[in-house]
């Protein structure tokens, strides 16, 4: 998990401006917490994906961003679930100002989410 550590710790110093992340493992991937809050998921092979809900999924399905899944086995058999965390776009984290304007919308996803609002 060393790639998914390293860009951790590079996005929680990039996203700083909009408060204090921290990581830890999740789904077999690193996620990073905001306020008790899961923002972000990094893959094994780095690929960042950001919280989702109505009110911003369609920035992330304009810009070609799939959604996170992973595969389950249950009594039905073996399907493909998918969260409701999108890929950020290509490019997006090396530039600070444009990586925390598609993780802001993630953090307020998040936000609702706890609070149980529904969209």
């Amino acid at each position: 998990m060393k790639v998914s550590h390293e860009l951790a710790h590079y996005l929680i110093d990039q996203l700083s401006p909009t408060g204090r992340f921290s990581a830890r493992a999740m789904f077999g991937c690193t996620a990073l917490f905001l306020n008790g809050l899961m923002v972000l998921l990094i893959t094994r092979q780095g690929e960042i994906y950001v919280k989702t809900d109505a009110a911003s999924q369609h920035r992330f399905a304009e810009a070609g961003c799939q959604p996170f899944t992973y595969t389950r086995r249950g009594p039905s058999g073996i399907r493909e679930v998918a969260l409701s965390f999108s890929q950020l776009p290509e490019g997006v984290v090396e530039e600070q100002d444009e990586l925390i304007s598609w993780v802001k919308p993630g953090i307020e996803a998040a936000r609702r989410a706890a609070a149980g609002d529904r969209l």
